[in-house]
């Protein structure tokens, strides 16, 4: 039986993936924003260990119950399962985690799955090493109750579950920096004038902890107003060299549910349960922010108990007992925010955005100097995460959590064997316009925007990659115009553009100034710019198998009031999604895995207003490997 809701709940879980605005096999592998574990109240097998012959009893005509409390310690294992579904596997992954090479453009032979220095403020000759060993930890404090309503109504039963958790989330991140670059930037690349290498940050953590260059004052360019060039700082997904923690009363919850078969030997009953969201909701601030609960969401569904005795010694003293029991909810909708990558483009959330305006001034698209350009660049730069963290309405159509036991009792001794699986399929999203109350996971400080608007700002974000943003007059030569380029070709590994010319931006065409006063770099006819349709909203889904042990003893001699001490431990094992499963080779350089190279057929073709757009065009597989021990003790009453 077991293995059969085992089938059915797989099928479920896989059919449940969306598959809409679908991309080509040779995109490169997903990652997840947000990672979403299995509650740290949803666990069947805590609950049923040392209390199956507790509750659920036979041939009872008058109020009974049993209370019991579970101390549990848990922590993670396979932190390089948890850094593969943060970075993917063209990060270099191991058994203690994830190590990231950081480079600029230009750094000799750099790596295939080096992340561009050039996006994070730092020099073209910049280079470092990250390293992360993700963990996680819980200690969980679990009262149970379970009430036998059989005066009122035989088989009918009530039961409240209250978990009170403290979970503690450790990225485990340092940065070793192996050069830390002495490169001005040229020219037009960022500014008008040269970039100093003074202006520019120290290293990646200043990046990732939210940090950004001052406001330049740039060598004023003839076409174009205000001569100060903005570089806004990351403001969600950070990295976070502090463990983050939470306490809470994780998923309060309730079953009411009557045993419509009851006998010494066998029973089987159903139940409607119902769990509140008394966690707390992810957070966008941070990349790897703990989360108590499941999220936030309100849950219903169904509650199924069973047993069966296999085998009873004439003397009754000892018996052998299979248990079963199984939760299926639905999470309803909870009003999230969540950061999301580019479709096709993993990880460039950390990428680098150029603002444009409209109308251009002075910048025109043909020699005779008749045609304006469309818009032109506004003189601000922002990491993509500020633009793509957005109010969404969050789902999950389904989560099975179903432990099945086999009990030995000798006397007041009892041994369980078990083990439980645990399923949910993926978040689905809905996109939610921003009011004027939307939460705002921003510092209140000037260089740190708020990424809720009432609308998209269409026609104004480009992916800079590594296009120069200012072109000069070659007559006369010397001034400057913020040119309108965009490079949607570029990845978090590199740009597609090779020189000060421009000519891989999208589109190129020859920019001018005025009649027959051309520019020395190409700008794009027409602009790439990111819209609302290239949010991949990527949710998680999870698959995890669990074996656990349970010994317990019971006074069987007290007549009113039994108490129970026990200890039992548990191994869980989570699935991560297999397509990109890769890992490293043991090779220096680190380079298998998913391709980093993202080609123009990667780009999906939504329209805006189309509702396929509203959900992930795929779903990560993320369930966390674990381990931890428990003392439950309690006392049952009648």
């Amino acid at each position: 039986m077991n293995q059969m809701l085992k089938k059915l709940f797989s099928a479920a879980v896989l059919l449940s993936t969306p598959a809409f605005c679908s991309q080509p096999a040779n995109t490169p592998c997903a990652v997840a924003p947000q990672l979403l574990f299995r509650s740290q109240a949803v666990d069947a097998a805590r609950e049923l260990a040392g209390w199956a012959h507790h509750v659920n009893l036979f041939d009872q005509d008058k109020i009974y119950g049993s209370l019991s409390a579970t101390v549990e310690y848990s922590q993670s294992f396979r932190s390089s399962r948890i850094a593969e579904c943060l970075f993917g596997t063209n990060s270099c992954n191991n058994d203690c985690g994830a190590t990231i090479k950081v480079s600029g453009s230009d750094v000799a032979e750099r790596g295939a799955n080096d992340w561009l220095a050039d996006y994070f403020y730092l020099p073209t000759d910049f280079q470092s090493t990250l390293h992360f060993s993700p963990k996680i930890q819980n200690v969980v404090a679990d009262l149970n109750f379970y009430l036998g309503l059989d005066e009122w109504a035989c088989g009918l039963f009530f039961r409240m579950h209250a978990p009170i958790n403290w979970t503690k989330w450790c990225l485990n991140y340092c940065e070793t920096v192996t050069d830390a670059g002495v490169a001005d930037y040229q020219e037009g690349y960022f500014t008008v004038s040269v970039d100093p290498r003074s202006n520019l940050l120290n290293n990646f953590s200043e990046f990732a902890a939210g940090k950004a260059p001052a406001v330049f004052n740039d060598t004023d360019a003839s076409s174009t107003g205000t001569a100060d060039v903005t570089f806004d700082g990351l403001c969600y997904a950070k990295f976070d060299r502090c463990c983050r923690t939470k306490t809470r009363l994780a998923d309060l919850s309730w079953i009411l549910g009557y045993n419509f078969v009851n006998d010494e030997d066998y029973h089987l009953g159903v139940g409607i349960k119902v769990a509140a969201p008394t966690g707390n909701r992810p957070s966008a601030t941070h990349l790897f922010d703990a989360v108590s609960g499941n999220g936030h969401h309100w849950e219903l569904g169904a509650h199924i108990t069973s047993h069966a005795m296999l085998w009873r010694c004439e003397d009754e003293d000892s018996s052998l007992g299979f248990y079963l029991d199984a939760n299926i909810t639905h999470l309803f909708n909870d009003n999230q925010t969540r950061t999301f990558d580019l479709k096709g483009k993993p990880l460039s959330r950390y990428m680098l955005a150029a603002k444009h305006t409209a109308p251009a001034v002075g910048l025109f698209t043909d020699a005779a100097a008749t045609t304006l350009a469309a818009t032109q660049f506004a003189r601000e730069f922002s990491p993509v995460a500020n633009l793509t963290t957005r109010d969404v309405s969050v789902s999950i159509g389904v989560q099975g959590d179903v432990a099945a036991q086999l009990t030995y009792a000798n006397r007041g001794w009892n041994v369980d064997l078990g083990y439980n699986f645990w399923g949910r399929s993926c978040e689905k999203f809905s996109r939610k316009d921003c009011s004027s109350d939307c939460r705002s996971s921003c510092s209140s400080s000037s260089d740190c925007k708020t990424a809720c608007a009432a609308t998209f700002a269409e026609n104004t974000w480009a992916l800079k990659g590594e296009a120069h943003v200012f072109g000069f007059h070659l007559n006369p030569a010397g001034d400057a115009d913020a040119l309108t380029v965009s490079d949607s070709n570029a990845t978090i590994n590199s740009g597609t553009v090779t020189s000060s010319a421009n000519l891989e931006v999208n589109h190129a065409a020859n920019g001018y100034n005025g009649a027959n006063s051309l520019l020395d770099a190409q700008i794009s006819v027409p602009t790439e710019f990111i819209t609302e349709c290239d949010l991949d909203l990527v949710g998680t889904r999870g698959i995890s198998n669990k074996v656990y042990g349970h010994l317990s003893y019971n006074w069987l001699d007290c007549e009113d009031w039994a108490p129970y001490v026990g200890i039992g431990g548990f191994g869980e094992f989570g699935s991560n999604s297999g397509s990109c499963n890769t890992g490293c080779s043991s090779s220096s350089d680190c380079n298998t895995g998913c391709s980093s190279s993202s080609s123009s057929d990667c780009k999906t073709t939504c329209a805006s207003s189309s509702s396929d757009c509203n959900t992930s065009s795929n779903c990560h597989k993320c369930a966390l490997s674990q381990w931890g021990v428990w003392i439950k003790a309690g006392v049952s009453f009648n």
